[in-house]
């Protein structure tokens, strides 16, 4: 008889996913994984192949969560507001994370020279995304007469990814929802 799964293969994602945000991919042992996911060691070989494959599927779940909520921003009618409403949600979910895990990918982005080719592409490419999203942002802004044309939008699109990573980082324990909110209207000023 073949082999079925008899598992939540989601929750037990969900569960590595949290492990490796909140302790790195280093850091977090076999033994841990096999706790969180509830697997034995054959099970969890056979589920899911690696503890690096594993890396790779909870990172490129958060990756393209991620990207579905840029895309809603850029939904906004207003360039600038998407902006705004990205540094809003940042502020918010950084200031309410009980856990101060911060996010995943400026976690694994602190570091990516531990990571092999692939799995650096795959943060550089989640990184990259949220700069996409600004740069996109801010040349629409400059086409509707919101944002300054004199703003070069790479250089600026890279200084909020800046910003983005100060809050999230800073926001791990040494600052508090106050400091967060002056750093994001900081960086949105900018634009302005």
């Amino acid at each position: 008889m073949p082999w079925e799964k008899s598992f939540n293969v989601e929750k037990a994602v969900d569960n590595a996913m949290l492990l490796f945000w909140k302790k790195g991919y280093n850091d977090s042992s076999m033994a841990e994984l096999l706790k969180v996911t509830g697997l034995t060691k054959g099970s969890f070989y056979n589920a899911f192949g690696s503890k690096r494959d594993l890396f790779i599927k909870t990172f490129t779940k958060y990756d393209q969560e991620s990207r579905v909520a840029l895309h809603q921003l850029t939904a906004m009618d207003s360039p600038k507001e998407a902006i705004r409403a990205f540094f809003d949600w940042l502020v918010e979910a950084t200031a309410s994370d009980q856990e101060k895990k911060g996010c995943f990918t400026v976690n694994m982005l602190i570091c990516i020279k531990s990571f092999d080719e692939e799995i650096q592409g795959l943060v550089r490419g989640s990184q990259q995304s949220v700069e996409t999203f600004f740069k996109q942002m801010i040349e629409l802004g400059q086409i509707r007469g919101e944002i300054s044309k004199e703003l070069h939008a790479e250089k600026t699109a890279k200084l909020l990814v800046g910003a983005m990573v100060s809050v999230r980082v800073l926001g791990r324990g040494t600052f508090d929802s106050d400091g967060l909110r002056m750093l994001a209207d900081q960086a949105v000023s900018i634009i302005e």
